[in-house]
């Protein structure tokens, strides 16, 4: 009878779990196709907008007979909008909608630190951090480069007039001459991401002191003794005593960080990504320049069969390894000056631009990086000091010891700093 009821009971709890599952299994499907959507829609609209018109070039390429549909695309939008609507649930259109709306924010400032945060590491979150320093810093830069790169991409695939054609080689070349400059810049420019890490932490400790509401204490209860303090008075001293202890905890806690980060020597794969991303970079920029010549003679070059991006893509990265095809050869001057350029630049990547970066800038780095742990350590050396100077105590032990009878609020982050710190 026992084992009967056992038995009923497992098949019950089956019944109501078997849903669940399905339930998920949907969710994580409606999921990705959330993120597709919202990962096509910000790849289309920049293009859209700032390079040409993508959606009538992928028409015109692979299906010409659909051509005139192109006349009524509101219309298919809107109709498509409207069976996308029939199919989520009207709770869920909301959320969708401003989950596609504002993807670009969610993947900065959610998905991204989420991603770093499951690692578990510090040396990788330092890593990305530092990277997206670097980004936003030279943003000016990188938005102009890129917004040139993809309008000369645009018009070498897409345009047939010879005017056109040439401004997009010319620049395509001139974009990658003063990318070559500018790494070469950056093996023998300080680099001010580290004193990013300085300023932060100076501005922050500077700002404190001065203010009563962060750690200083004010004047009617700095020389009080506790004793004599009243319910509002002893938040007061608990709450920037409490910042005053955390800031130290993790100027130290940052330092110990930074020295792990160094011992890593992840900005030797730094660099060597950043060398890989350059001659891929070079190797592309030099399939378009080369593509746009044949489109505008196919005297310069002599082929076996009629070549396309891809045959180009093959030549460029060929000449960068000092190899020749059968396929394409360069005939006239103007296209053996664009092959020579490639060669001299690839001569520049292995022998000159290797050894400066594994070299000179690892050797300066590691000296901006030492420095950087150095002042954020005394910034924090120079916060114990202050409370001992402002609150009348001994140590930072001591310090941690009054918090704690305190019972203030961020006691066990504090601590569990601290723990980080052995």
């Amino acid at each position: 009878m026992e084992g009967e009821i056992m038995k009923n009971k497992e098949a019950e709890e089956g019944f109501f779990r078997q849903p669940k599952k399905e339930k998920r299994t949907n969710n994580r499907f409606f999921s990705i196709i959330r993120e597709i959507i919202a990962l096509l829609f910000w790849v289309y609209i920049p293009i859209k907008l700032f390079v040409f018109d993508i959606d009538v070039f992928l028409v015109n390429k692979y299906l010409p007979k659909f051509v005139w549909l192109l006349n009524f695309k509101f219309f298919i939008l809107i109709g498509t909008i409207a069976v996308f609507i029939l199919v989520i649930k009207n709770k869920n259109f909301l959320p969708w909608f401003l989950y596609i709306f504002f993807y670009p924010i969610i993947i900065l400032f959610w998905k991204i630190p989420l991603f770093v945060f499951k690692q578990k590491s510090w040396t990788f979150a330092f890593a990305l951090i530092n990277a997206g320093i670097s980004f936003f810093k030279s943003i000016k830069y990188n938005f102009i480069i890129a917004t040139l790169f993809l309008i000369s991409f645009a018009i070498v695939f897409s345009s047939s007039n010879e005017k056109l054609l040439w401004l997009a080689i010319f620049t395509l070349f001139i974009l990658i001459l003063l990318t070559y400059v500018n790494r070469f810049i950056f093996v023998f420019k300080p680099s001010s991401i580290f004193q990013i890490y300085i300023k932060i932490f100076s501005v922050i400790k500077n700002y404190g002191i001065k203010q009563p509401t962060l750690f200083a204490l004010e004047e009617s209860i700095k020389n009080l003794p506790i004793e004599d303090l009243n319910q509002d008075q002893i938040i007061k001293r608990t709450n920037n005593l409490q910042f005053s202890v955390l800031f130290n905890r993790i100027c130290l806690f940052v330092g110990k960080k930074l020295k792990d980060y160094q011992s890593s020597g992840i900005n030797v794969v730094s660099y060597t990504l950043s060398i890989l991303l350059l001659i891929f970079l070079t190797i592309f920029s030099f399939g378009l320049i080369n593509l746009g010549l044949f489109k505008i003679s196919n005297e310069f070059f002599n082929f076996s069969t009629v070549p396309h991006f891809f045959t180009f893509f093959y030549y460029s990265f060929n000449n960068l390894i000092f190899n020749s095809i059968k396929e394409i050869t360069p005939v006239m001057p103007i296209a053996q000056i664009v092959f020579m350029a490639e060669a001299f630049l690839a001569f520049f990547v292995g022998v000159i631009f290797v050894s400066l970066v594994l070299s000179i800038k690892s050797q300066r780095y590691a000296e901006e990086l030492n420095k950087a742990i150095e002042s954020i350590e005394a910034q924090g050396m120079g916060m114990e000091g202050f409370i001992k100077d402002e609150y009348k105590i001994n140590n930072i032990n001591d310090a941690m010891v009054e918090l704690e009878k305190l019972k203030a609020g961020f006691l066990k982050f504090i601590y569990k700093i601290t723990e980080n710190l052995k």
